[in-house]
């Protein structure tokens, strides 16, 4: 449970510093760039909410389950993502290239706080990648 603590530290710590960026393209750039990038925060912290809740439920099972409920979240990730890129287009007006950014950023550091996170759990007959 601890390495999960951590992992959701971790993922608060990304988050705010794209929002922390995202004020920062407020003040240089204009509002679309900013409601782009803040979107994709926003989407890649809603995806890390659905990870969380499927690693925490995971947990008590085995590496292999906790795996098939991340892979599972997979088509309701895609349709958030295609919820939050053609409504933030079509109705905030959007920049999607900083939404692109913010989104590619958010997902490749997610990406690398699950993996730590597989890597770091322990069930009893199995072995650590290394």
């Amino acid at each position: 449970m601890e390495t999960l603590k951590k992992a959701v530290r971790y993922i608060l710590l990304m988050t705010a510093v794209n929002v922390v960026v995202a004020l920062v393209i407020l003040f240089v750039k204009s509002i679309a760039e900013f409601k782009g990038y803040l979107i994709g925060t926003i989407v890649n912290s809603l995806f890390a909410t659905i990870w969380y809740l499927g690693a925490k439920k995971g947990m008590k099972s085995n590496t292999l389950v906790l795996l098939l409920i991340t892979v599972g979240g997979f088509p309701i990730r895609l349709a958030i993502l295609a919820l939050f890129a053609f409504g933030g287009l079509l109705i905030l007006q959007m920049n999607t290239f900083y939404f692109a950014i913010a989104f590619f950023i958010g997902t490749v550091f997610s990406l690398a706080i699950e993996v730590w996170f597989f890597n770091t759990l322990s069930f009893p007959g199995s072995k650590k990648i290394r």
